[in-house]
């Protein structure tokens, strides 16, 4: 959801059970993930729906943290989620499966693997073109912390020139990889949207949540939160940021540290008399409001 659409679809069904029908496997998954806030237990409730598949209300639910949910329907048990949810919950399973650049999601009915239920999405708008921008104002290195499998990372990261991809992370595993960063000397910058995101958001050096399509928990860990979900704001944001640090510094140098130099020694030295010392005082003042009314001209757009 940061770097792509966050509008995700089923693209395809695999069945691994063949006792089972692959409407009865949409069903049966539909009804465990309609209660879920998360995108892609929404694209596959959508995808029920607009097969015309009826989705029956859970009767027991539970949703497990960066793995999926657990459900009862219709008497039946029911998982679905990534295969790490599968197998901890003693499900045989083979090998992840994989397919291009697409999100598998597993699904295990009364104990048994059913079938995988694929999700794509598409690339956010400007997204390559930000993270280049961001490199041309001194970003050193770019990594990408997903709870995603490690195909669907590769493929999006391949295609937004990422430097490093860490893939398949509980949230707590993206808090140790911010750490760890931070230990290596860096400075990080942690731009997230999801629950997941949260905790990184509030351990990196600066946190920020992509406005209207973020979690409330993410809006509320992040120091910036931006209005619009346009990755592009954040070179924006930079780049203003950077433009007010160098005019305060300015401002402290000139304007306080050099007139109030130049004033002290003229005093001493018998130069200018409490009258003239008096107006020099008001000096930084206006230097230091003429100096700052500068940043008035930016416009955000062009920055």
């Amino acid at each position: 959801g940061t770097l792509t659409a966050n509008k995700p679809e089923v693209v395809g069904v695999e069945m691994q059970d063949g006792t089972i029908s692959e409407a009865d496997l949409i069903s049966l998954a539909a009804a465990a993930d309609r209660r879920s806030a998360h995108p892609l237990a929404k694209a596959v409730v959508n995808y029920a729906a607009r097969m015309k598949i009826d989705v029956p209300e859970p009767e027991q639910y539970q949703q497990l943290q960066a793995r999926g949910v657990k459900a009862t329907v219709s008497g039946r048990a029911v998982l679905v989620g990534n295969a790490s949810l599968l197998r901890e919950s003693g499900v045989p399973l083979s090998d992840a499966i994989e397919n291009g650049g697409q999100t598998p999601v597993h699904v295990a009915i009364d104990g048994r693997f059913a079938g995988v239920i694929f999700i794509a999405d598409t690339l956010r708008p400007g997204a390559r073109e930000a993270l280049a921008r961001l490199r041309a104002t001194g970003v050193k290195r770019i990594v990408m912390l997903t709870g995603d499998n490690e195909a669907t990372a590769r493929t999006i990261a391949k295609e937004l020139g990422v430097d490093e991809v860490r893939a398949d992370l509980m949230p707590q595993d993206k808090v140790a990889a911010i750490a760890e960063l931070q230990r290596q000397g860096h400075r990080v910058a942690m731009v997230g949207d999801g629950i997941n995101d949260a905790p990184a958001l509030a351990r990196a050096d600066v946190g920020i949540a992509m406005g209207s399509g973020g979690t409330q928990a993410a809006l509320e860990a992040a120091d910036i939160a931006l209005m619009k979900d346009d990755l592009t704001k954040i070179v924006s944001a930079r780049a203003i940021a950077r433009r007010a640090y160098r005019t305060i510094q300015e401002n402290l140098f000139v304007g306080v540290g050099v007139v109030h130099v130049l004033g002290i020694t003229a005093a001493l030295m018998g130069w200018i008399g409490p009258i003239e010392a008096a107006m020099l005082h008001l000096g930084p003042d206006i230097l230091v409001f003429l100096n700052s009314a500068k940043l008035l001209r930016i416009r955000i757009r062009d920055v």
